[in-house]
């Protein structure tokens, strides 16, 4: 079963990447939120995109981590890069300024998947005013974890 749209979380690549690399202080509070996301399915969502985003860098076991937890284990909703994201990806770059195409299909990809928000590492995306930016630090990602409690 999913969650209503207004509690989908959207994913941004990096959080991906922060939660694979054990050196960072994000690395367990990101691994604690998949967790709480594989007890609640249905709420966590990203692009394919991520997949071309996190994978050329990965040493061989974080290839499988990435590949495991977006593709296989069924915890993300993973949603497809499509024609119809590309154009609109290409009408939201131009409205909302956003000169980072990876960024705009993330956006994109987030209104489509009906996130009411986004948590990112990055705190340049531009998002519309129905939804609200989590910079992924250590606190908001405990917050969402008491959240999904």
């Amino acid at each position: 079963m999913t969650e209503p749209s207004s509690r989908r979380i959207y994913l941004d690549a990096n959080v991906f990447i922060y939660g694979a690399e054990a050196r960072t202080e994000l690395a367990e509070p990101i691994q604690n939120l998949f967790r709480a996301f594989n007890a609640r399915r249905g709420i966590a969502v990203t692009s394919e995109l991520t997949l071309a985003e996190v994978l050329p860098k990965a040493a061989d076991f974080q290839r499988c981590y990435y590949l495991n937890l977006i593709v296989w284990s069924g915890i993300i909703d993973l949603y497809p890069v499509s024609r119809d994201i590309l154009i609109e990806t290409a009408s939201y770059r131009r409205a909302a300024g956003m000169p980072k195409l990876a960024d705009a299909v993330h956006v994109v990809t987030a209104i489509r998947a009906n996130c009411a928000r986004v948590l990112s590492a990055d705190g340049h995306i531009k998002l519309p005013e129905e939804m609200s930016l989590l910079d992924a630090t250590p606190q908001n990602v405990a917050r969402l974890i008491n959240e999904l409690s």
